[in-house]
């Protein structure tokens, strides 16, 4: 098979090498997500499924329907990849001014659902806190793997290319991906960010880590005579920081998916994330795996060529690239 393994920045190369961008699920039969054609450093969107298509599509999967791709899901990484954002996120950056003129040290801290959403490393916010509760709920997501038996039973199912499922044998189940996405999140915002241990351990109990999230938030508060501010999207979220007289950001999530542009960058983030979310996508005559057998690394894909071609062409594009990236000639 005509497969390569690359890193995310490396899939840059397949974009520039497309005229248009028409993105498929395999699994789902004429399943089109979008199309997307270049206009200089950004892309004209045309997002061609809707709530209902998925629903159509699960529903027939009975139990095992939960392992594959909803609308939720879809919808999550526009928002991750920076292609839509939150519906009151005009109403944030008013916030922040006020907040900028206060005396007290203001700290922002994010908690579980933002870092899924991938929403401060495409910020500007600094001085930031991180709750290591929030890292162990990613953690403990991490580890759910296919069976065998699994994926045979979800080969039953599939009607259409289920051979490609062999990939996912003993790899990584929907809900691990997506905490996948949130660990690169954690971690690159990791750096730039005070790290504080939760009031108590982490639990299976997301109502309870919330609980902890929030009373740690409010003994940061006390240690440093500061200014902490929650930043969530769950409404949950509220009356626990309300209880604990905590200060909060409600964010409000889109519940369509309205999007006509997104920039050449959100583009390889969507691109990735749909890929490792989903489990696999196509893009026009490429096969992209975001989960396969010999994964090693976060940020590995593995490109399935259907068109010789397109193969050779790519292999030489990205042998020039891995050569000239060795030479480390910085900007």
């Amino acid at each position: 098979m005509n497969d390569v393994v690359i890193s995310v920045d490396e899939l840059q190369i397949l974009l520039n090498m497309q005229d248009e961008i028409s993105l498929m699920y395999p699994f789902y039969p004429h399943f089109q997500l979008f199309t997307a054609v270049p206009e200089e450093e950004s892309f004209k969107l045309k997002v061609l499924i809707g709530e209902y298509d998925f629903d159509k599509q699960v529903e027939k999967l009975d139990e095992y329907g939960k392992e594959m791709p909803n609308y939720n899901d879809f919808l999550g990484c526009m928002l991750s990849s920076g292609v839509m954002t939150y519906r009151n996120l005009d109403e944030f950056k008013e916030r922040l001014k006020a907040y900028d003129r206060m005396k007290k040290k203001v700290y922002y801290c994010p908690d579980t659902n933002i870092i899924y959403h991938m929403f401060i490393s495409s910020s500007s916010i600094r001085d930031i806190v991180l709750v290591d509760t929030v890292k162990q709920e990613i953690e403990s997501s991490l580890n759910f793997k296919y069976s065998p038996s699994l994926i045979s039973e979800l080969k039953k199912l599939v009607r259409y290319q289920s051979f490609l499922l062999d990939e996912w044998v003993n790899k990584r189940m929907k809900k691990s991906r997506k905490a996948y996405i949130a660990l690169r999140e954690y971690r690159e915002i990791r750096d730039r960010a005070i790290e504080v241990e939760g009031v108590e351990k982490s639990t299976n109990d997301s109502e309870q880590n919330d609980r902890i999230i929030v009373r740690t938030v409010k003994r940061f508060e006390k240690e440093r005579s500061s200014l902490p501010i929650l930043l969530t999207a769950d409404i949950s979220m509220v009356d626990i920081c309300e209880l604990e007289g905590i200060e909060y950001f409600l964010f409000e999530f889109p519940h369509v998916i309205e999007a006509d542009y997104c920039s050449a960058e959100s583009m390889l983030e969507l691109v990735y994330s749909l890929a490792v979310v989903f489990g696999l996508i196509r893009l026009n005559s490429v096969v992209i795996f975001g989960e396969f057998k010999g994964k090693s690394r976060m940020d590995e894909l593995k490109l399935r060529f259907l068109d010789e071609k397109i193969f050779e062409k790519f292999e030489r594009d990205l042998r020039i690239c891995r050569k000239l990236m060795a030479l480390g000639i910085e900007r």
